[in-house]
């Protein structure tokens, strides 16, 4: 009976995603956008436009000026707001149960072994996949959740079992633009009995996976008027073979399509390299040919000469910036673990192109510009280090330019209307003279009031137009719930939540 009633379940929940996977219409519309800060482009960078207007025809940028006298659709009041493109998020992942993602990814007593948590370094015998309707809760949770935050574009290198086509559809439903094929890997990493981690080769899961990944582009690529765009996700640098990478390369160039990878993401991974290959990260990848303009190596923050490192500084930083390759820079994640980049601003003076990420939650890519900002500083020792024009950079032209699209990312005539209205009159702020300044040193995501993806309003005054954002949260819940009272089931020593993290302060019974 039970496996009868999970069977309808399941049934009942893809017939309930398919309604979604047919394209959404969206009719064409002329948009107006008066009265704020605008970040314009001049052709080289970004500007201000104090009391700016931005015209939208259906889904490109017609004007970025001041004239407010063309008649449109539909008129947006900006007034006393900050008037952005869309954020570029390169690190959203979507793929784990909501309870298991926010449960996982706290700070670890555990140094060397804290990152592997997050993505799953299970115990062999009691890996078993998670249910369908638990996948797709985290999937949508962190999608709508990096989307009202104000990230119009995420590059999602996760994504773990589930159905394929209903990742496209969730996508689709929320209305933001999504990178993302499955990853793959030709090792997976397991806990033995004395909560050790291990490496396994799996001849079996790494061509398969790339064939999977790249027969999900050849299909889904340029889905929901192009807002769901293909990217290849060999998941990290030490669990893909050299062999993988060299095909993944070939495959990217056959697809025309980017590439991103883990890398330089924790110690575990340098060492575990190092005694593999002789060579630090940076060097291996550059070996195998997975460097290059198309290329974002996600964290890249452990590298030779590393404080948390014994090992010399070498040419990695060159090497990167020589191939073109970027970095997809996660500054509150790498925090959580007790190491930073050192330093963004290093990172800049080599030539590096930097994007950022927010991995791990809250998906609020404004806080990570901040995090990103102050980070540098006190690794560098340098108060006016990391300014909020080379975050905000990051956080917008970086991203896009990590993706190869130049549309994205800026306010310019012919790009992409992907646009993220800030309200700036809140106390977090005060008075602002300088909105960039003010946006980066006090903003949050929650200040987010309009999001517009595609030239279309998918969050108006702070609340999705497309999804029910309590039924949303009542589904995570229920999922969180499940997932902590289920723990100690998947944990290699029987644990539970509380015995791994213990909560912050006692709870009176």
């Amino acid at each position: 009976m039970r496996s009868t009633a999970k069977r309808k379940t399941h049934r009942a929940f893809r017939s309930e995603v398919s309604v979604v996977c047919k394209e959404i219409k969206v009719l064409a519309m002329k948009i107006r956008i008066d009265g704020g800060v605008v970040v314009g482009w001049s052709g080289t960078g970004h500007e201000i436009i104090p009391n700016g207007s931005v015209i939208i025809d259906n889904n490109t940028i017609e004007s970025v000026g001041t004239d407010k006298s063309l008649p449109v659709d539909k008129v947006i009041d900006a007034s006393g707001k900050i008037v952005s493109p869309g954020f570029v998020n390169l690190h959203v992942h979507s793929q784990l149960n909501v309870g298991d993602y926010l449960l996982a990814d706290v700070t670890r007593k555990d140094y060397l072994t804290a990152n592997w948590f997050v993505f799953g370094a299970p115990l062999k015998e009691k890996v078993t996949p998670p249910p369908a309707p638990a996948v797709a809760i985290g999937r949508k949770f962190a999608l709508f959740s990096a989307l009202k935050n104000g990230s119009t574009t995420v590059l999602d290198p996760g994504g773990g079992p589930g159905a394929l086509d209903e990742y496209v559809a969730i996508a689709g439903q929320q209305g933001g633009r999504v990178f993302f094929s499955p990853p793959y890997r030709s090792a997976d990493i397991f806990t033995d009995v004395q909560g050790r981690h291990y490496y396994e080769e799996r001849e079996d899961r790494g061509r398969p996976g790339l064939k999977r990944a790249v027969e999900f582009i050849k299909q889904y690529h340029g889905a929901h008027n192009g807002r769901v765009q293909g990217i290849l996700n060999p998941a990290q640098a030490e669990t893909c073979e050299p062999s993988l990478l060299k095909e993944s390369v070939a495959a990217a160039k056959e697809l025309d399509v980017p590439i991103h990878i883990h890398a330089g993401g924790n110690t575990r991974e340098f060492l575990h390299i190092l005694n593999s290959h002789r060579k630090p990260v940076v060097e291996y990848l550059a070996d195998t040919g997975i460097l290059g303009p198309r290329t974002t190596l996600g964290h890249m923050a452990i590298t030779g000469g590393h404080s948390r490192i014994d090992y010399p500084r070498g040419e990695e930083l060159k090497l990167i910036a020589d191939s073109g390759a970027s970095v997809g820079h996660c500054p509150h994640k790498c925090a959580k673990m007790a190491f930073a980049m050192e330093s963004f601003d290093q990172y800049l003076a080599a030539g590096i192109n930097i994007g950022l990420g927010t991995d791990t939650y809250p998906l609020d890519i404004i806080a990570e510009m901040r995090y990103a900002s102050l980070i540098s500083r006190l690794v560098d020792k340098n108060a006016s280090g990391a300014r909020p024009a080379a975050v905000f950079n990051a956080a917008t032209i970086g991203g896009a330019g990590a993706l190869g699209r130049k549309d994205l990312g800026r306010l310019a005539v012919g790009a992409k209307a992907d646009v993220v209205i800030v309200n700036l009159r809140t106390t977090r702020y005060g008075p602002a003279r300088d909105p960039i300044n003010a946006l980066v040193e006090y903003g949050s995501g929650a200040d987010v009031e309009t999001v517009i993806v595609d030239g279309e309003v998918v969050i108006e005054n702070g609340r999705s137009t497309r999804i029910d954002e309590d039924d949303l949260f009542a589904q995570a819940d229920a999922g969180a719930k499940r997932a902590w009272d289920s723990w100690a089931g998947r944990d290699w020593n029987g644990r539970s939540t509380e015995d791994i993290i213990p909560p912050a302060f006692p709870t009176r019974r």
